[in-house]
């Protein structure tokens, strides 16, 4: 059958995609933006032209009509504003012109467009921008768009420094920056106001213009930025946030920038704004939880009497055991746990029960950790709490242990007891009357550990480690020293300082309670910069022979040192100090 050609010419016909009717608007959108941009070139070159006029009034309406077009350009800027692309090649001749205009306010407004045309004309370093704007008229800076204000901030900052270094005034500098930093604030751009007061040395400015709804984000900037200045910058920037926070009441995050800072007066100026109880009653437990020595004064508003009692209940930590045993009850997490429930032996493949119940000096030492860290703080265990057997040691589990297992054993009874000073001591007191030098050295540990972070009136630790200290024998004395840097560390406590001083200074002391005393003393004193331990230390490794030295417990004594300075950016006088302990660690 022949085929039919009419039938696949009207096939093809049909393939055909329909002619778009729309084909040509885009060319048409086109042609009407070039008309578009055409007469706004002209105009402008109008405008140009006008405002060289000698008529006053002509100049007066021409600025003032090119002024409403950029202004209207450079509103929101993302890219080059066709206003001020047709004038760039208008920048000169206005800038000629300018020179010759009579002083008035039609040479201000004049001023006023050639900065903002600098904005994209100017060579980098002029600064032509600021320049004019100083020439400028007074008014509203923000109406020429966020981008021109931004610029000009870069600018002053240059300026700023650049007559800093001729010694040159400023004032008419610090003018425009209280035009552009609540320009910044009010649109969201904190960071670019803090970055402008810290290039003209302002900062304190800023308090007065941050409100309720960017307090946090610019108190989030200052604190993070204040980690990459120097000492002296880094306290000024943090004091601004505190201030911030002051001023709106913010107390718990006002407390944490005093403790950055390390200002006492900061802390109590914060306790005694506060007035709502709930809230000091938090900000004590920050205190606490920072391991901060205070004493509450009477004029810190607290109510009454039984109140003040128990906000230095909370911040003595006094009240520690009595809330994490609390929280343990509600957890239902208080039975007491055996290292087989950690270990889960009986579930590893091959093992046999006979081989568990084998003892082994090393593994009762592992045990004996595994327990005190597994059963901290809840004051009961199955290992070292329960009574022997009557009549014998033979059951207990302190005896299993051989030397310093002993030590670590006895120890472990503060770390169970951690916090409860009442039901603790009592645990402890017994091993301190053993003939076994390691027992002791090891109760004394555990006085010191169950003691950690607790404040109380009578300070049992000290009154018991005390008269330790000047036993004769070494293992007892390193045990009651630990034991003060464990029980008081951070504390910056006195008393700590005159009993273990004395020990770095003599010369008859073994090398392991002087590195124990050093190390003790950095503990206690962590971040002081104190100066009289420093000397002591420094003392100390001079007065040592090199064999002495060598020895891996010399590094206790630069470990000491080194923890007197933690967190402390180095000074003159203490970075001789720390290239002296390099030179003996060499």
């Amino acid at each position: 059958m022949a085929p039919d050609h009419h039938q696949n010419g009207n096939s093809e016909k049909s393939q055909q995609a329909p002619p778009n009717k729309d084909a040509k608007k885009p060319r048409k959108e086109e042609k009407k933006d070039e008309d578009l941009d055409l007469a706004l070139k002209q105009q402008l070159e109008l405008y140009v032209e006008r405002a060289q006029d000698s008529d006053p009034g002509v100049q007066k309406l021409a600025l003032e009509s090119m002024r409403q077009e950029i202004r209207t350009a450079t509103s929101s800027m993302t890219s080059v504003p066709k206003p001020l692309k047709f004038l760039r090649p208008h920048y000169g001749t206005l800038k000629k012109f300018f020179e010759t205009m009579d002083e008035g306010s039609l040479k201000k407004y004049m001023a006023d467009i050639i900065s903002v045309l600098a904005l994209t004309m100017s060579e980098e370093g002029d600064r032509e921008s600021l320049k004019y704007r100083l020439l400028g008229s007074a008014e509203d800076i923000g109406s020429w768009g966020h981008e021109y204000v931004r610029n000009l901030a870069g600018e002053i900052g240059v300026e700023y420094q650049s007559r800093q270094m001729e010694d040159k005034p400023f004032d008419d500098l610090m003018d425009l920056v209280k035009q552009i930093v609540p320009f910044h604030v009010k649109h969201n751009a904190e960071p670019e106001a803090v970055d402008l007061l810290m290039e003209v040395e302002s900062l304190e400015l800023l308090v007065d213009h941050i409100e309720k709804a960017n307090y946090k984000r610019t108190c989030a900037y200052l604190t993070s930025f204040a980690s990459y200045v120097s000492e002296f910058d880094d306290m000024q920037i943090l004091e601004i946030a505190y201030k911030i926070y002051m001023k709106f009441e913010k107390f718990p995050d006002a407390l944490r920038v005093a403790l950055r800072m390390d200002k006492l007066s900061f802390v109590e100026q914060t306790l005694g704004a506060c007035k709502d109880a709930l809230e000091l009653q938090q900000l004590c437990f920050i205190l606490a939880r920072q391991g901060i020595t205070y004493e509450l004064e009477d004029h810190v508003i607290v109510g009454n009497e039984d109140k003040k009692e128990l906000l230095q209940d909370i911040i003595n930590n006094s009240k520690l055991s009595e809330g994490y045993l609390t929280l343990a009850r509600d957890l239902d997490v208080m039975e007491a746990k055996t290292p087989e429930d950690i270990y889960k032996a009986h579930l590893i493949d091959g093992r046999t029960s006979a081989g568990g119940n084998v003892d082994s000096a090393r593994l009762n030492l592992a045990a004996t950790f595994v327990n005190a860290f597994v059963n901290a703080g809840f004051g009961q265990d199955k290992l070292m709490t329960p009574p022997p057997p009557e009549g014998s040691n033979a059951g207990s589990w302190l005896y299993k242990n051989k030397d310093h297992g002993k030590a670590s054993a006895a120890a472990s009874l503060g770390l169970i007891t951690l916090w409860n000073v009442d039901d603790g001591l009592p645990h402890i007191d017994k091993y301190l009357y053993s003939n076994d030098v390691n027992v002791v050295a090891g109760a004394l540990m555990g006085v010191g550990i169950l003691n950690c972070g607790i404040r109380n009136e009578c300070d049992p630790a000290y009154a018991v480690l005390y008269d330790y200290v000047g036993k004769e024998d070494s293992a007892i004395r390193i045990g009651a020293v630990t034991g003060l840097a464990l029980a008081y560390a951070g504390a910056n406590k006195e008393e700590v300082y005159s009993l273990l001083s004395p020990l770095l200074a003599d010369s008859k002391n073994g090398l392991d309670l002087v590195a124990f005393a050093a190390l003790s003393l950095g503990i206690v004193y962590v971040g002081s910069c104190h100066d009289g331990i420093a000397q002591a230390i420094f003392l100390a490794l001079m007065e040592r022979s090199e064999t002495e030295l060598g020895e891996p417990l010399a590094r206790f004594l630069c470990l000491g040192l080194g923890l007197l300075y933690l967190g402390k950016q180095v000074c003159a006088i203490e970075l001789q100090i720390i290239l002296v302990m390099l030179q003996f660690i060499s």
